[in-house]
């Protein structure tokens, strides 16, 4: 699985974009296009949300 925040996920041009990023397709999640976008201020706003997230996180990575 590859996480992402979502502006630089954007950034690149969504989930097509990004396996276009030199290495990105030849990793193990690459072709399966296994990638989670968080908000950017959710996954580095630690604190009181912090388990949400982690909660957040498990949930998407048993989906993919």
């Amino acid at each position: 699985m590859i996480l992402m925040m979502t502006k630089g996920l954007e950034s690149v041009g969504g989930v097509d974009g990004l396996m276009e990023v030199p290495g990105i397709a030849q990793t193990p999640a690459g072709p399966d296009r296994r990638v989670v976008g968080l908000e950017d201020g959710v996954l580095l706003g630690f604190g009181p949300r912090t388990p949400l997230v982690i909660d957040i996180l498990v949930d998407r990575i048993h989906a993919t």
